[in-house]
């Protein structure tokens, strides 16, 4: 189904985000710059990390976040006097450098007509390691995240998976559930208009969390659906399959003898 002659840039950024985290690259164009590497076939890559040794010094702790705050601060004055707002991309850089977050950032492909920045990184809820990326179009003051589950749905589940889709999204007030029919990525997004919403560390950190959250959900149901053995295309049947999957995997029978 899929073309292995070239893949698309979801398919590459899907493949560094389920493999292990790359060694750390510093972005020259950040503040903290070092070294430069560019990734065959992908935009200009760089990962940036900060120091994540453990300070037991509320003294330490203060004084970084504090030097945090003040780089902020400055970056949006810059931007205030320039009679310019700071770059979403760049915010997003500091807000995941203050959280000690590491990254790495795909700058955009000088083919690419709407210009996309994209920000991946792995985050862990509830023992569930996905990746996730931020896309962000400065044009157009558009900033989506997607969460993407870190397993393919096989080619003989698609179409239960798609019938699941499409019944899920009906029902979602916000943001939306996809698939890669060309190798089965399941991936969950949402997205924010900055110039009507704006853009700050609290919009930010709610339009994460519903990211992740929605991304958690997704991965026990389609982990119970890859589980399950044929799965009917019949959706009151595939529900019921999928009930019995997520009994077996949360309850068990009562019995005579201690548990």
């Amino acid at each position: 189904m899929s073309n292995h002659h070239k893949l698309s840039l979801w398919q590459k950024l899907k493949r560094l985000l389920t493999s292990r985290a790359p060694q750390d690259i510093i972005n020259p164009n950040d503040t903290h710059s070092a070294n430069h590497v560019n990734a065959p076939d992908l935009p200009a890559a760089a990962t940036t990390t900060e120091q994540t040794k453990k300070d037991n010094t509320d003294d330490s702790y203060s004084e970084r976040k504090n030097t945090a705050k003040s780089v902020k601060l400055s970056l949006i004055k810059q931007g205030a006097n320039s009679g310019s707002e700071m770059a979403i991309i760049d915010y997003l850089k500091l807000y995941c450098r203050h959280k000690h977050w590491h990254y790495t950032h795909y700058k955009p492909r000088l083919s690419d007509p709407q210009q996309s920045h994209h920000l991946s990184l792995r985050l862990k809820n509830r023992r569930v390691d996905c990746g996730y990326l931020f896309r962000v179009q400065e044009k157009e003051g558009l900033l989506a995240v997607y969460g993407i589950l870190p397993f393919l749905i096989p080619e003989s589940h698609q179409s239960a998976a798609m019938l699941l889709i499409t019944q899920i999204n009906y029902d979602l007030m916000v943001g939306n559930l996809e698939m890669d029919i060309n190798d089965g990525e399941i991936r969950y997004k949402n997205a924010i208009d900055v110039e009507v919403v704006g853009l700050n560390d609290d919009i930010i950190e709610h339009l994460l969390q519903s990211v992740i959250a929605m991304t958690t959900v997704a991965y026990e149901v389609f982990g119970d659906l890859i589980n399950t053995q044929d799965p009917s295309e019949d959706m009151p049947t595939l529900l019921g399959e999928l009930r019995a999957q997520a009994d077996a995997r949360t309850f068990f029978l009562p019995t005579k003898k201690m548990q």
